[in-house]
């Protein structure tokens, strides 16, 4: 007698569509701050400009804050793209769904990237006297200054709060007919009820 090999535990944990949604989420959502911090490197060796500006006893490079805005758009457009076709998986309105999804970035932007990530490049530089140009450390010859460390920072908060924004507000799937059948056993096991007490009434 032949018994049925029963999955193990991490083949169902990979089998399941919630843990599969997060997976591929948090996959994407490295590609996109490595999208996001590869176009601010360009950006940021490629042009050395300064718009010195001083606020309070501080002095502040805008510059930086507007590359991060470029970074921070072209971060986005890829995001999008993967999000609906490799993580959520919808197939509503597209101008819909870009304006939504623009409208939670454009918050998590100003909250992260541009209010968190200046607030930490002002104290890094003069509370805590780290220029954000100097070399935090070398890896395999890749410089890594102290303001993509702030980079990195500003990244976690800014990967979970979209995952909220995107998971309630913005992929939200239609429920299949199937699914709804099986959220309410009662509704069709009245359904069932009735059915019988019918047909009984027919034959007698």
């Amino acid at each position: 007698m032949s018994t049925k090999e029963q999955p193990s535990g991490l083949k169902k944990l990979m089998q399941n569509k919630k843990f599969q949604e997060i997976f591929w989420y948090f996959v994407f959502g490295v590609l996109t701050t490595i999208v996001n911090l590869i176009t601010f490197g360009i950006l940021n060796k490629a042009f050395h400009v300064e718009w010195p500006v001083k606020i309070g006893s501080w002095d502040f490079n805008l510059f930086i804050t507007f590359i991060n805005a470029i970074a921070w758009v072209v971060a986005v457009v890829f995001a999008y793209v993967t999000n609906k076709l490799y993580v959520f998986h919808t197939k509503g309105n597209i101008l819909k769904e870009f304006i939504a999804f623009v409208i939670a970035r454009l918050f998590t932007f100003f909250a992260f990237e541009l209010g968190l990530f200046s607030l930490a490049v002002m104290v890094m530089e003069n509370a805590m006297d780290m220029p954000q140009d100097d070399e935090f450390i070398n890896i395999f010859g890749f410089s890594i200054t102290n303001v993509f460390v702030v980079k990195l920072f500003v990244a976690v908060f800014v990967v979970v709060a979209n995952y909220i924004f995107s998971k309630i507000f913005i992929f939200k799937k239609d429920k299949k007919p199937s699914e709804d059948a099986a959220e309410s056993p009662d509704k069709a096991d009245a359904a069932d009820e009735d059915g019988k007490t019918e047909a009984s009434q027919a034959e007698s």
